[in-house]
């Protein structure tokens, strides 16, 4: 089960009507942006998560927040609090306004909801999708920690759910900062050189806040770090690892469409 499955069926649903509810659209409208907008930001992390810097910079954003929270059925979607983590992980997983306004652009026209409502709902909806990932991750996050000599320690207790901003970048040095438990294996995974080491199944993490991992199972027979959370990361949100000339192929697919990349096949097996 992937992210888009996690939250448009799961928790009864939760989800999906506390986000119509949040903006005032039905549930069939909000798990139609759901679906449009979703596949998106799972091929972006897809491809930052190519090179080791990238991979670091998503797992840093995992615990910028505690971003679970807005996963509660009545979480205040449209509070700055959320609002604030929101376009914290769409800076990371995007890297751009011109981008997030492509994301809007498509989803609302694949769901029928207006651009302008969906541009509103981004922030919302990356927290979501960041909340559903860590709470599917968490265990397996905190054994690969242990592994690699960084334990992952209780995720920062702050509040996407009230007014209170987010602490200021500079307020906690270095990618490693105090309040995220991710912060030192984002470390580990930019400087490379780690490997996880096989043997089946884990051992129970000894992080007190990973009893949510969703069963994820680290493969039995090991790898490099980076390859290890990737493969993590991938079957959460929904992609594989089939390397960059694979996601090249789906790329070209997805945006132009099946139809056109099979007239470029008949031209150049017929001439027509």
């Amino acid at each position: 089960m992937n992210i888009l499955e996690i939250l448009t069926a799961g928790q009864g649903g939760q989800v999906v009507g506390n986000l119509a509810k949040s903006f005032g659209i039905d549930r069939q409208q909000a798990a139609g942006v759901l679906e449009a907008v979703i596949p998106e930001l799972s091929r972006n992390m897809e491809r930052q998560s190519f090179n080791r810097g990238g991979l670091a910079d998503l797992i840093a954003a995992l615990g910028k927040a505690n971003y679970e929270k807005a996963l509660a059925p009545n979480a205040p979607l449209t509070s700055p609090g959320i609002k604030e983590a929101g376009i914290e992980a769409l800076d990371t997983v995007l890297w751009s306004k011109d981008r997030s306004r492509t994301v809007a652009h498509r989803a609302a026209r694949e769901s029928g909801v207006d651009e302008n409502l969906i541009k509103e709902m981004l922030p919302a909806i990356a927290a979501i999708v960041m909340g559903g990932i860590d709470s599917k991750a968490r265990g397996a996050l905190a054994t690969i920690g242990n592994e690699v000599g960084a334990p992952i320690a209780k995720a920062a207790d702050i509040d996407i759910g009230d007014q209170r901003p987010l602490p200021v970048p500079g307020d906690r040095p270095g990618i490693g900062r105090a309040n995220n438990p991710y912060g030192d294996l984002s470390d580990i995974i930019r400087r490379g050189g780690k490997s996880i080491p096989g043997g089946g199944k884990p051992r129970a993490p000894r992080a007190p806040s990973d009893n949510n991992g969703g069963g994820i199972q680290l493969p039995p027979g090991g790898g490099s770090l980076d390859t290890v959370i990737r493969d993590l990361l991938g079957g959460i949100a929904g992609f594989q690892s089939k390397g960059v000339i694979g996601w090249i192929i789906r790329y070209f697919v997805v945006r132009w469409g099946w139809s056109f990349v099979q007239s470029i096949l008949r031209r150049l097996l017929t001439g027509r």
